[in-house]
């Protein structure tokens, strides 16, 4: 089965460039250490496309996809097989919807669901069942706290494929939470094999020091992204 993380940000995210240290080659050696197959760079609302990278990866046996974390109605959404210029015209869950019907090789990702923050779908992953070929188990845990539980009910009750995300940051997270999938590697074959339900979910929770110094990093962060726009209105 092919490991793979599906939810990776690098140094050329625009939101989070100065929160990411390491480059997409970097991300690649990292990935061939730990004997990843599949990679998707995810940047926020922008799609990474380097066909060096792609061709590099490939020598080390990984299948590189590009894609991007969209914030669409205020919301995160993983959509891969997409280009910046398509990826800028939908403003909207419903012009996602439209673009989806005329564009059946793209692939949507519902990250991180039900966490607690307010950019998580919630209830629009169900809203909108049909939209996402899967929903996102995510690294972000701990045993007494999980939101991942209520994704796993109702991707039981509606059938919805799962994948396993560690939405990578810093190189040493990579790896938390992953994904096994039962497919040869090319795109298209690791996206039917998704939406068949062909995967495993290797994960473990976060110790509580992990979690409060990763909460701490994002409390951190998300001050750092509000200062930065004040001073720079």
């Amino acid at each position: 089965m092919l490991k793979a993380e599906l939810h990776i940000h690098t140094n050329a995210d625009p939101e989070d460039k100065s929160f990411v240290s390491y480059s997409a080659y970097e991300l690649i050696d990292q990935a061939e250490k730990l004997n990843f197959n599949v990679l998707a760079i995810t940047c926020h609302n922008y799609v990474y496309n380097d066909s060096e990278a792609v061709e590099y990866a490939k020598k080390k046996g990984i299948l590189l996809i590009s894609g991007a974390e969209l914030t669409i109605e205020g919301k995160h959404v993983l959509v891969y097989n997409i280009t910046n210029g398509q990826a800028g015209k939908i403003k909207s869950l419903s012009d996602l919807k439209k673009f989806k019907e005329n564009h059946p090789e793209i692939f949507i990702i519902a990250p991180h669901p039900f966490h607690y923050k307010s950019i998580c779908l919630m209830n629009k992953v169900v809203q909108h069942l049909d939209l996402f070929d899967a929903w996102e188990y995510s690294f972000f845990y701990l045993n007494i706290l999980n939101p991942n539980k209520r994704t796993l009910k109702l991707a039981k009750k509606y059938n919805k494929p799962m994948v396993g995300g560690s939405d990578v940051h810093k190189l040493k997270d990579f790896g938390r939470t992953y994904t096994l999938i039962d497919s040869s590697l090319n795109i298209e074959d690791v996206f039917k094999a998704i939406k068949l339900g062909e995967t495993k979910i290797v994960t473990k929770p976060l110790s509580y020091f992990e979690f409060v110094k990763i909460l701490f990093g994002f409390v951190i962060f998300g001050l750092f992204k509000k200062i930065k726009i004040f001073f720079n209105k």
